[in-house]
């Protein structure tokens, strides 16, 4: 994955000249704002423990197989994998968030159809802002809060930011508010709000019958 050649995409060569990417120098996308999402297997650390290497490592292809296609459905960039989960970029907060939610369908389907070594679980956060790209990878406040989210994630649970939340404004999300919350390593809180999915899922379900 070549994440220059990515940002390339959104970004003008103007701006890229300016920015001093043709010298080899760290990347700030400047204008050009990201939403970063996240995954993470819940309690993979226990599950690991529980079920054993090779079970669990089925568990992690599962859950790699289910977020690259959510990711390839809604145009999102794969940064990197973090063992047990994945770290990506869209352009648009919408298109994430319609991601998050297509993938916990997914999961939910994978956890009905039975015959798996346990019930996979998902943690998702975004955030949006500007990060600095450097050898292929995202940097700065705006990724290490993404981050921080999925931390506070429950399995199951999608979680956002309210920058998140206003650009998606409209979009047709349901969303509620979980007040401001302090997450590690932050001085301030943050406010946070939960993508209702399961609603979506149902009213999506009753409407389709």
């Amino acid at each position: 994955m070549d994440i220059k050649e990515e940002l390339r995409k959104l970004v003008s060569a103007g701006a890229f000249g300016l920015l001093g990417i043709e010298r080899g120098s760290a990347e700030p996308i400047g204008d050009a704002d990201l939403t970063l999402l996240f995954t993470d297997i819940d309690d993979y650390t226990g599950l690991t423990e529980r079920l054993g290497d090779e079970d669990s490592r089925r568990l992690v292809k599962a859950h790699d197989a289910i977020v690259r296609a959510g990711l390839l459905a809604a145009g999102g960039v794969e940064v990197k994998h973090t063992g047990d989960g994945i770290m990506a970029y869209f352009s648009a907060a919408s298109r994430a968030m319609g991601c998050a939610v297509a993938v916990q369908r997914a999961v939910t389907a994978f956890n009905a159809e039975g015959g798996h070594p346990a019930e996979l679980r998902l943690a998702i956060g975004l955030n949006s802002g500007a990060p600095i790209a450097e050898n292929g990878d995202l940097f700065g406040t705006a990724v290490i809060l993404a981050a921080r989210i999925t931390d506070r994630a429950d399995g199951g649970q999608i979680l956002i930011s309210d920058v998140v939340r206003q650009l998606a404004a409209g979009k047709g999300f349901n969303v509620r508010s979980l007040g401001a919350e302090f997450l590690e390593g932050l001085s301030e809180a943050v406010p946070l709000f939960e993508v209702l999915w399961q609603e979506e899922s149902a009213a999506s379900a009753s409407a389709a019958a």
